[in-house]
Formats: structure tokens, sequence, C-alpha cells
């Protein structure tokens, strides 16, 4: 009898970590390697991963940021499969450090705001198909991919260092080889433009994972240090 009970709780105990390790996915991670004027400055590193499916799924990228004199770490979270901005927070540590932490609550992106000057709130629309991409992070363009497919279009962008919502135009330029490590990937290059904010393009796979971002007014790139596997 104890070498039954003993296999059921071995069995049962495999089963209950089979379901936990189910439950999570990694939709997307890996390093970008951060350019300036063509050269190297730092790097990237981030994960996207799910947790639990339909209108209970959470998704939760977490990015870090390094560069001499500055780091930037992010963590935003979604909910449902819309993909809807649910919370955020990101830290900046540098001479000018400052720190957010954000709720969307109905229909309001609500942001407590502290740096040197003090703490401060700001609450702004959050539409209902509005995605984040903050200032200085590439991987969160996985969430405009995903927002506009292969067609492009206009999407509410929430940018919480701007602290403002904006609506961007998306446009599809088609497919273009992607030079990834030395080897070149075909990715789909979108361009997007947003108002008083300079243009910027950036290629994804076929899987919508994020292969380059460039700034070209800003002399900024990030690129996949490694191809997506």
């Amino acid at each position: 009898m104890r070498k039954l009970v003993a296999g059921l709780i071995l069995v049962s105990g495999l089963v209950l970590a089979e379901a936990l390790a189910a439950q999570t996915v990694t939709l997307d991670e890996g390093t970008f390697r951060v350019l300036r004027r063509g050269q190297e400055s730092g790097l990237e590193t981030f994960s996207i991963r799910r947790n639990g499916a339909g209108e209970s799924a959470v998704v939760i990228a977490v990015g870090r940021v390094t560069q001499p004199g500055e780091t930037l770490n992010s963590q935003l979270q979604t909910t449902g499969p819309g993909l809807r901005p649910s919370a955020y927070e990101a830290h900046v540590q540098a001479p000018d450090s400052m720190a957010i932490a954000a709720r969307v609550i109905g229909g309001r992106f609500s942001a407590r705001i502290t740096s040197k000057a003090g703490e401060m709130m700001r609450e702004y629309l959050a539409s209902e198909s509005a995605v984040v991409i903050d200032e200085g992070f590439a991987h969160q363009y996985w969430f405009l991919a995903q927002r506009v497919g292969n067609q492009g279009g206009r999407v509410p962008v929430i940018i919480p260092r701007l602290s403002r919502q904006i609506t961007a135009t998306v446009t599809s330029r088609g497919t273009e080889p992607v030079s990834i490590a030395g080897t070149r990937v075909n990715g789909r290059h979108f361009a997007v433009t947003m108002p008083n904010q300079p243009e910027r393009s950036f290629w994804v796979d076929d899987e919508g994972r994020v292969l380059r971002v460039d700034i070209p007014a800003r002399n900024y790139s990030a690129v996949r240090a490694a191809v997506p596997r």
C-alpha cells in the first residue's frame, strides 16, 4: 500500500509539474545589440511570456537595456487574447533617474512618476486597441506587430515616458533581408509615423518576432544579436 501511495504521489507530482510548465509559453526572448551612429553602445535583453489562454491569458514582457551611463528596466503586462495593456513599470537609472508605475483602469492609463523633482500623477486615455511602446525598448514592437498583422494600419500607441497616447500609422513595406550576426534573414518591414515623433522602422520574422528597429533621426538601431529560434 505504501508503494502504491508513493507511486500515486509521484505520478500526480509529475502531472502537476507538466501542467504548470504547459501554462507558461515563451513567445520570444533574446538580446538586441543597441547601435548609436552605427557603433554598438549597449545591449537590450528581454523575454515575452504568456501564462494561461483565452480571456484569462496574461502576457508579461520584461526588458533591460544597459549602455554607458544609463540602465533601463521595464515590465509590461497585457491581458486577454487582444493583448490589452493592464500594468506597466519602468525604471531609468541615469543622471536623470525616474520610475513609472502604471495601471490601466476603466479606459485610462494612470501612472505614478517618481524623479528627483518629486512624485507626480499622470492620467490619460488608454484606447481599447492601444499598445505600449516606451522610449528605448525595441522588444515592445512585438506588440505592435501582433496588432497590425501583415497589412499595417492605424494604432493608438501609449508612450509612458512621454505621458501620452498618440495614433501611429503603420505602413507595410514588404519583405526585405535583415543581417543578423552575419546571417541574412527575411523580415517584414513596417514604417511607423506618429505626430511630432521621428519616423521609425521595424522588421519582424514570420512569427512576428522583432528582428530590427531603426530610428534614423536619433541615430538609433537595435538589431538581434542572434537569429531567433
